[in-house]
């Protein structure tokens, strides 16, 4: 049995092109997300540190086969594979990506339990030969479309009697010698047509031997465009206006291709004359039997194919191979081509998802029997999306479409409270492959890919732009997506219901004669954590997870009238919330002075607390502390005013709520998580909305009247010296990180901290590294604690 190691939100299989891309469109869209990376190899790079065949390269413009969120800076739009890798790595680098592989790790096996709600995936070490099992709640499978191990190569007759070397470019051998030597390559396709030319440079002679002819294109290995825009304007201006112009480029070439081929292929076939001596055979030898784009056109940077037969270093042969001879080929037609090395360009195996087994509640899944929603998730498999790219474009285009789709999917469901999304197995949809190149290596392995249906989502576009309307994340629920909510189709986690996260061991008790839930756990130093507005005790579930048994009794509470507490009886102001809050401390027994951490208002509250009543507040920790700074977010703004405040909640449909809330709270690891749906509808309520405006308005008059709220701040805490730390998000859209500096300015005596890449509120989204930093700022106190009429005297 395989030793689970970790759990992770995300995991991504494959650290070439396309699971780099993944995962820093992941770190982009949601950096509270724990992910990881399986890697098969030792290396980054996928492709592009496998193949090392001489002159290996893109067939596809780097303008448009880079991501859309790194530009390609090097001069050539046609690159080698060394430069392509180093780039995959540059990006790995910049988002944090490499120190998230498990390099050597090649995934055996995923199955999906729906009780769960989880994927287990198992993974052998292929330097240790260790398997070891990683859970997920999301599997993005980034392994390309062939396999990695073998690539094809069919069975010749005689191939036994050849004297020679027989390599093929997928196990290119490092010290492979053929300077000198007579070396014919097997195929047609891009790789074939990429090594003649390279052979050549050092070979006696190349012969590139096809069965049959390939549509061929010459183009500029360096952009003239490219260069002149990039003198002109910086490289994030010059680089989305080349993508687009070498990808509509490509999109009417393949276009004008399928409606009006004989045009296209006699534009080709008066393209390859020009290049070619005269008098050559094109007819023979670059006249295919289709249409072009029913196989992919090759590219051949500023003609060098051409340039290579027009010298004489390289010659092209068409016909059947009769047999091997001990000294070379002998073709159908009895003609004898000698070699001392042969290099069979015959082809890659299609592999989906690296050739993993996969498993739904123990049912084994036969991805070739399934169809593809939307060409990356597969029918009636949960939490799992392939990342693929386009034939008839540049990969990276529709793989960097996925990976952002694939990123709203896990806010959508992180926002709504579902678990998972299946895509429904469609009724009534003709099946087609999912690939409609008529390529040899399509045709041997589409079968075991998933199928294609006849009517959008299971249709294949192939079109860039018709996709990016199709992968918008207004359409994620289409109807062929299926959403589970935690509950229906999984088990709840502990402090979970059907209507939303609850905290557990929640009780009552009466302050000041109204009914008050708060959360009360552990032995020691008594600690109280204080939410923020709209919020509840919810907030704080992690925080009494980790800090409960390290010597503290923690306690969280529901303000006045908000999450299940009654409201005040008395109007809503700070002075108010404190002394509930010191009703509070009275009911619960606690009589020696607490740690208070607040966060947003609740970091307020505190304050005003440890103003009116100092000997009651042993430290302050203030989480993006409202009451310091004066740029705060708009709809935070509005809210103070109680008539547009009131408008603004005014009920609100669940949709225009959400983006409500979305707009209040716009930091990546909270609007992914369910508690903010919970704190919303709670706060909706009737008598929640009166509350929330009530506070809104009382925060208003911390910013409306700054200087005696200065005054309250600098004569009573900073006079007071309770050691108080500051802490603040990075990307906070509420209260911005400029006011971390303010309350710096306004607390000299106060500690400060910045959470890089988190918002409003840490204590979530780095829950850990939140607990340990409030507990070291704890620790480093002074064991005894002065009151304050020891501090007069």
């Amino acid at each position: 049995m395989a030793k689970t190691t970790e759990h992770v939100d995300v995991l991504i299989i494959g650290a070439g092109l396309s699971g780099v891309g993944a995962a820093a469109h992941l770190v982009r869209e949601s950096p509270g997300k724990r992910y990881a990376v399986l890697e098969s190899r030792g290396a980054i790079g996928g492709t592009w540190d496998l193949f090392r065949y001489p002159g290996i390269r893109s067939d596809s413009d780097m303008y448009t086969f880079g991501y859309a969120f790194k530009p390609w800076t090097e001069p050539k739009a046609i690159s080698d594979g060394a430069s392509i890798k180093r780039y995959v790595q540059e990006a790995a680098d910049e988002y944090g990506i490499t120190e998230n592989i498990r390099f050597n790790h090649k995934v055996r096996s995923a199955h999906w339990s729906s009780t769960e709600g989880r994927w287990t995936v198992t993974a052998e070490r292929t330097d240790t030969g260790e398997e070891v099992a990683i859970t997920a709640s999301w599997i993005m499978g980034a392994t390309g479309y062939y396999n990695y191990d073998q690539g094809y190569t069919p069975v010749f007759e005689g191939q036994d009697l050849f004297g020679g070397q027989i390599v093929h470019p997928q196990h290119w051998p490092a010290d492979l010698d053929y300077a000198g030597k007579r070396v014919i390559v097997i195929g047609s396709g891009a790789t074939a047509v990429t090594l003649v030319p390279n052979l050549a440079d050092k070979a006696e002679h190349v012969t590139m031997l096809q069965r049959t002819p390939t549509y061929i294109a010459s183009v500029p290995a360096v952009d003239p465009l490219a260069n002149a825009l990039r003198r002109a304007l910086p490289d994030s201006v010059a680089y989305p206006v080349l993508r687009w112009k070498n990808m509509l480029n490509l999109h009417l070439q393949y276009t004008l291709s399928r409606s009006k081929p004989d045009m296209v292929r006699a534009k080709i076939r008066k393209d390859t004359i020009k290049q070619l001596p005269a008098g050559y055979d094109v007819d023979t030898h670059f006249n295919p039997p289709y249409n072009p784009w029913d196989q992919r056109l090759c590219a051949v940077p500023d003609g060098d194919l051409f340039a290579t037969l027009r010298d004489g270093r390289a010659s092209i042969a068409t016909g059947g191979i009769r047999t091997f001879t001990e000294t070379g080929i002998e073709l159908e037609s009895g003609e004898h081509l000698p070699a001392d090395i042969i290099v069979t360009a015959t082809g890659l195996n299609l592999r989906w998802l690296g050739g993993m087994e996969l498993s739904v509640d123990d049912e084994k899944i036969n991805i070739g029997e399934r169809f593809a929603y939307k060409g990356m998730m597969i029918s009636g498999v949960p939490n799992l999306n392939v990342v693929s790219g386009y034939t008839n474009n540049s990969w990276t285009l529709k793989a960097d479409l996925i990976s952002r789709y694939a990123c709203h999917l896990l806010k959508h469901l992180d926002a709504n409270g579902y678990v998972s999304a299946t895509p429904r197995t469609p009724i009534g949809e003709t099946a087609s492959p999912f690939l409609d190149l008529d390529a040899g290596y399509i045709r041997r392995g589409v079968g075991e890919m998933a199928k294609q249906g006849s009517h959008v989502p299971w249709r294949l576009h192939q079109n860039y732009m018709k996709d990016i309307g199709l992968f918008s994340n207004r359409r994620l629920e289409d109807g062929s997506m299926s959403f589970q909510r935690r509950g229906t189709g999984a088990q709840l986690p502990a402090g979970t219901s059907a209507e939303g996260l609850r905290a557990p061991g929640s009780q009552s008790i009466s302050v000041h004669g109204r009914a008050v839930r708060y959360r009360d756990e552990g032995e020691g130093t008594p600690v109280v954590l204080v939410h923020g507005i709209g919020r509840s005790l919810e907030d704080w579930i992690e925080q009494h997870e980790l800090l409960a048994g390290q010597g503290y009794r923690v306690l969280s509470v529901d303000l006045a009238g908000y999450g299940e507490s009654a409201p005040l009886k008395e109007t809503y102001s700070l002075p108010a919330l404190a002394r509930f809050l010191e009703g509070f401390l009275d009911a619960v027994g606690i009589s020696e002075p607490a740690h208070l951490v607040g966060n947003s208002l609740g970091g307020a509250v505190s304050m005003q607390l440890a103003v009116q009543s100092p000997d009651r507040v042993r430290s302050l920790v203030l989480s993006n502390s409202a009451g310091f700074g004066k740029e705060v977010a708009l709809p935070v703004r509005l809210m103070s005013v109680r008539p547009l405040g009131k408008l603004m909640m005014s009920k609100p449909s669940p949709a225009s709520a959400r983006r409500l809330e979305l707009s209040l709270f716009n930091d990546p690891a909270l609007v992914t998580d369910e508690r903010v749906d919970l704190g919303f509808r709670l706060a909706s309520r009737p008598h929640g909305t009166q509350v929330f405006l009530d506070t809104a308005a009382a925060l208003g008059t911390i910013r409306g009247s700054r200087e005696e709220w200065r005054k309250v701040l600098i004569e009573g805490l900073s006079a007071s010296g309770i050691p108080t730390l500051v802490i603040w998000g990075e990307q906070d859209q509420i209260f911005p990180f400029a006011h971390l500096a303010a309350a710096g300015a306004l607390l000299p005596h106060a500690k400060t901290h910045a959470f890089r890449g988190t918002g409003h509120m840490p204590q979530i989204e780095r829950a850990a590294e939140f607990a340990d930093l409030i507990a070291g700022f704890w620790a480093e106190m002074p064991a005894g604690i002065t009151t304050e009429s020891e501090r007069i005297n």
